[in-house]
């Protein structure tokens, strides 16, 4: 539930413990330092973003909008086929699996 190091003193192991029992997670210092900074580290990764081609972000802030790939192709006067090549791409390019993870980062990015 949480995580400490060798050395703690008693009373910061009996006060971890109480706050394991409350529904704490308690880590020492040095445990949250780099865990903060792990997730620091994590930010950058949204640079795949000024990969992505013109069109690339017009597929996705249509898929953003919750439109299927058909709707897509419609609206672009394009095939489906295309479509989920520029998806396949945005993937690609954002270090996503799927859909959602690829909205993800986009919404991060826009805001």
């Amino acid at each position: 539930m949480g995580y400490l190091v060798k050395g703690e003193s008693m009373d910061k192991i009996l006060s971890s413990i109480r706050d394991v029992y409350n529904g704490g997670a308690p880590m020492s210092f040095s445990i949250a330092r780099k865990v903060l900074s792990h997730f620091e580290r994590k930010l950058p990764e949204i640079k795949g973003f000024d990969e992505l081609t013109k069109r690339e972000k017009e597929m996705l802030e249509l898929l953003s909008q919750g439109l299927l790939y058909k709707e897509i192709a419609d609206k672009k006067f394009i095939g489906i086929d295309t479509v989920k090549k520029h998806i396949g791409n945005i993937y690609r390019k954002l270090h996503v699996n799927n859909k959602v993870e690829a909205i993800n980062k986009f919404n991060h990015f826009k805001n």
